[in-house]
């Protein structure tokens, strides 16, 4: 099998976007929870698409900073598949978690849903690469993976229904369970890659024909963060306006 290494630096910086997604996730069920209407509708849309770009965009920095002693490539409608479903994934996450009520069997199914979702997500960006001969997965660490996406997904559902209403002791617990979450799908997504394994004559088909890694990793890294700027910004001012509209109506 091929030898493969890790970009230390984009690996730290798959750490901190992770933890930044799993922060504007939980900022974003704040907002769809005090809100109703179409109101709530936009900020579940919003959400899904901040929530979804976190996650794929933590996925995409984690594959670049993997380096095999081969050229590298992404295929686009791959890859681009790949952030749909990331999407589609936490919407059914926001969705779930802004419901009054979060019953133990709802919580399982949503979050094998959720954690099926993302190792799809996972797994659909690795099949971008176009290996020939294709990725050989190790078994048991593939199921891990899974596992690993489950739970984590399971775990970040409950935090974030629990966390859902805005109060001064939730801003601080937001922090905690955002390091909690990220470290979680960050744990899935080097579990995930220790599964594969690429055979000494592989080649990457996408290498011409697909997204050039180069600069990548920084044009990636530089609009998730704006997402998540723009995302808790907008959150932040619309709370702001929120409660002065309930004192002034008080």
């Amino acid at each position: 099998m091929l030898a493969s290494s890790h970009n230390q630096i984009l690996v730290i910086c798959s750490i901190i976007v992770a933890v930044l997604a799993s922060y504007t996730a939980l900022n974003m069920a704040s907002r769809v929870s005090n809100t109703s209407g179409k109101t709530a509708m936009c900020w579940l849309a919003g959400g899904s698409f901040a929530m979804g770009f976190g996650i794929w965009s933590m996925h995409f920095i984690g594959m670049l900073a993997f380096n095999l002693p081969i050229a590298l490539g992404y295929d686009v409608p791959l890859t681009f598949i790949s952030l749909l479903i990331a999407i589609a994934s936490s919407a059914l996450a926001l969705h779930l978690v802004c419901k009054e009520t979060l019953p133990i069997k709802r919580l399982i199914s949503g979050g094998i849903l959720m954690g099926g979702g993302v190792a799809s997500m996972h797994y659909t960006g690795m099949e971008a690469m176009l290996m020939t001969p294709r990725i050989v997965y190790v078994p048991w660490i593939f199921v891990l993976s899974i596992v690993i996406a489950i739970f984590a997904s399971i775990a970040a559902l409950w935090l974030a229904f629990r966390l859902r209403y805005d109060s001064k002791r939730t801003a601080f617990t937001r922090i905690g369970a955002s390091l909690v979450m990220g470290c979680a799908i960050v744990g899935m997504h080097y579990t995930d890659i220790a599964a594969s394994k690429f055979p000494l004559n592989s080649f990457c088909g996408a290498t011409n024909s697909g997204i050039d890694t180069k600069w990548l990793a920084i044009l990636v890294i530089i609009v998730s963060l704006a997402v998540f700027a723009i995302a808790l910004i907008i959150s932040m001012l619309d709370a702001r306006c929120s409660n002065r509209s309930t004192i002034s109506f008080a």
